[in-house]
């Protein structure tokens, strides 16, 4: 079969037979619908071939790269086909959902402003802005279009679902677990509804709640690394020494996004702590040392870090954190990498090592913290925070909270230091952020590698 719409040679089925470029097209979303994304990224590329600026075929492309996690790539084929076809509005909205993945809030928002118009009844846009605004922390607003998608559409699922978020946010958790309720029952064979919803029981006090939505997450969806998680952290069953690699980057890559507005929610002042911390030792270090920001996050350290730092790295586990601190114009170089690891390739290479609410996903310090020390240059000085237990609360010295994070004893932390050989050893009372409306009791600790003799 010859091609219709191109003169150049055309794409190919299955049996080798010649398409046409709109067969070739409806193949490929074929394969794309059926979950086989590489197989119709295989095909857009060849429509290109033939037609380079095919809309559809440009946009859909885009769109498998960010199904596969290269949202930059997406952002660039995405913006070619509205280059093309500047009023498609699903094009927008999808780009949009990539501006919105990579911070660009102002841009995101502008994509599906405009795709709202084209499509003014469009649930999933209006959505959408209900997370922009959301991302802004500006919670009223983001309740308000979820609630507008709502009324054009009673079973959106995913409106409800950051309805119940949102509301979550605002301390409203009674309503939240009713918007999270509606998610699941509307989508019953969705685990992250019964994720969801075990989360939202656990910010009111109810873990058994939680932990049975958590296990009924897990029916669905076994090798869920969050539910699973945050199951052992309700129920104190099967609790490992660490939180997985898996649980840290499904956590951080979901709420990248919006993460930083949920810090503020939370009062959130880790990297104000660390740099008074810093600012406190700066005779101690060279004068313009080289630092590492551990678990970086989004880089709210950055900002403060930056004035006294020579060369600042940063290092997550999240792409999606990762991709946000990297617009900051204070880092030398963001990484992504487990944080142990990490330490351990980067020996003596580092002046200063500052961690902010990064070692609370941690129970068993003795393997980071030596890592960290390994890491430092003679001299050097490591600072970080963790949440404070007491003794009769771990025996092991540490224990896992059912937020899913870990909290220490004071001795434990000492000791695990002078393991690690550091000297100068503090650790003092602080707190880095709320939960409801008390503050969660907290570290902060500091060691000195012992310089050359």
């Amino acid at each position: 079969m010859t091609t219709t719409d191109a003169e150049e040679e055309s794409p190919t089925g299955s049996e080798g037979t010649t398409l046409s470029v709109a067969e070739a097209l409806a193949l490929a979303v074929e394969r794309h619908r059926r979950n086989h994304p590489e197989e119709a990224a295989a095909i857009y590329r060849q429509i290109l071939a033939v037609v380079p600026d095919h809309p559809d075929a440009l946009a859909l492309l885009g769109l498998t790269e960010q199904q596969a996690g290269r949202p930059a790539v997406a952002l660039e084929l995405m913006s070619r086909a509205l280059t093309v076809a500047p009023d498609h509005p699903d094009t927008l909205a999808n780009r949009g959902n990539v501006y919105k993945l990579l911070g660009y809030l102002d841009e995101a928002e502008a994509d599906y402003r405009r795709a709202l118009e084209l499509r003014p009844d469009d649930a999933n846009v209006l959505c959408n802005l209900g997370c922009v605004r959301r991302a802004r922390g500006d919670y009223e607003e983001a309740v308000a279009w979820f609630r507008r998608a709502l009324a054009r559409k009673p079973d959106h699922v995913a409106s409800w679902q950051n309805l119940g978020s949102t509301l979550e946010n605002m301390g409203k958790r009674t309503e939240a677990a009713g918007a999270y309720r509606e998610a699941a029952h509307l989508e019953p064979e969705s685990p992250a509804k019964f994720r969801d919803l075990g989360a939202a029981f656990y910010v009111a006090g109810r873990y058994p709640e939680a932990a049975e939505m958590y296990r009924r997450c897990l029916a669905l969806a076994p090798d869920d690394p969050r539910a699973a998680h945050l199951l052992a952290a309700c129920t104190g069953e099967g609790a490992a020494a660490r939180a997985s690699d898996a649980y840290v980057r499904a956590e951080f890559d979901h709420f990248a996004a919006g993460f930083e507005a949920q810090l503020a929610a939370l009062e959130y002042r880790g990297p104000v702590i660390v740099s008074q911390a810093v600012e406190a030792i700066l005779g101690w270090l060279a004068p313009r040392p080289v630092v590492l920001d551990a678990g970086c996050g989004t880089g709210l350290c950055g900002p403060l870090l930056r004035p006294r730092a020579g060369r600042l790295v940063g290092v997550d586990l999240s792409e999606g954190m990762a991709a946000l601190a990297r617009r900051r114009p204070e880092y030398d170089e963001v990484v992504v990498a487990e944080l142990t690891d990490y330490l351990r390739q980067h020996e003596r290479s580092y002046d200063l090592v500052v961690a902010a609410d990064t070692l609370v996903y941690f129970g068993d310090l003795t393997e980071v913290l030596a890592a960290a020390a390994a890491a430092l240059r003679p001299g050097g000085v490591l600072i970080f925070t963790l949440e404070r237990t007491e003794p009769d609360a771990a025996e092991a010295g540490y224990h896992l909270r059912p937020s899913g994070r870990y909290s220490h004893t004071q001795d434990y932390v000492a000791t695990t230091l002078d393991q690690a050989g550091l000297l100068d050893l503090l650790v003092t009372e602080v707190s880095t952020r709320k939960e409801g409306e008390r503050w969660v009791p907290g570290w902060l600790v500091r060691g000195r590698l012992r310089g050359e003799a």
